[in-house]
């Protein structure tokens, strides 16, 4: 890491059809989105990368209805997926893993930020944020991300920024942010000293994203609980948070036998 090359990339995504490419800024006032990539990447075994987008296309239309998530997320957003077979040159579009559906009523943001891991039974997981208070939900797909099964409720309530890792004993680690807003704060504002964070870690037992027990890494503070995790020895994982970069070391049990 010496030196860096710096280049452009094509994105090819006629699926989306037309959409904006403004800044994120310029986004809410115009209650539309961009298209993002968001998290790592994932180099597969036949050496194709596959990467994390975010967005909205041309089709979705749906508004984000809580008032207290559409100063963020005017237009509910849909995650997908996007496939590099020359080391990051071009990107086409591979599947959409989900997408909020068309004139549906709910508080949901869509499917925003979320993380892709593929799992040691071949398949693919995907965990996906909905909003800042709807559940986290997480697809799974048998065919290298072609096709995704519905999103289900993990179990884990609301949550922000997940990221996935794998232990080296085959458990899965996903760490996450949850948000709470101010006792008295009214619900049709969204106001930065109303928000209180905390950092959370789940981890799921059977390797293939199905069942989480969670627990609090840092209680609610003023914080922006955006992690990333690394596992940095055996039980013993290095959480990493926010713009303010805080650090903690968690040790976790032994995997059961």
């Amino acid at each position: 890491m010496k030196t860096v090359e710096k280049k452009e990339t094509v994105l090819i995504i006629p699926e989306a059809g037309s959409v904006p490419v403004d800044t994120f800024s310029e986004v809410k006032d115009q209650q539309s989105s961009t298209l993002f990539f968001h998290r790592g990447i994932q180099e597969m075994p036949d050496e194709t990368l596959l990467a994390c987008m975010i967005g909205s296309f041309e089709e979705d239309k749906s508004p984000t209805t809580d008032p207290r998530s559409k100063m963020e997320t005017p237009i509910k957003m849909r995650s997908f997926l996007m496939r590099s077979s020359d080391q990051g040159d071009t990107w086409r579009y591979l599947s959409t893993v989900a997408a909020p559906k068309a004139k549906a009523v709910d508080d949901t943001e869509g499917f925003n930020e979320w993380a892709l891991l593929p799992l040691d039974d071949g398949r693919m997981l995907a965990v996906m944020r909905t909003g800042h208070y709807s559940p986290m939900v997480a697809s799974w797909s048998s065919d290298k991300g072609k096709t995704w099964s519905p999103p289900a409720d993990m179990g884990l309530g609301p949550g922000v920024d997940p990221y996935l890792l794998r232990l080296t004993d085959g458990r899965l680690a996903v760490a996450y942010g949850q948000l709470v807003q101010r006792s008295g704060a009214k619900k049709e504002h969204w106001r930065q000293e109303d928000q209180r964070r905390r950092c959370q870690l789940a981890i799921n037992s059977d390797g293939a994203g199905k069942g989480w027990a969670a627990t609090t890494v840092a209680d609610y503070a003023p914080r922006m609980a955006y992690p990333t995790i690394f596992q940095v020895e055996p039980n013993v994982i290095l959480y990493q948070s926010g713009e303010c970069l805080e650090l903690w070391r968690v040790e976790l049990k032994p995997k059961s036998l």
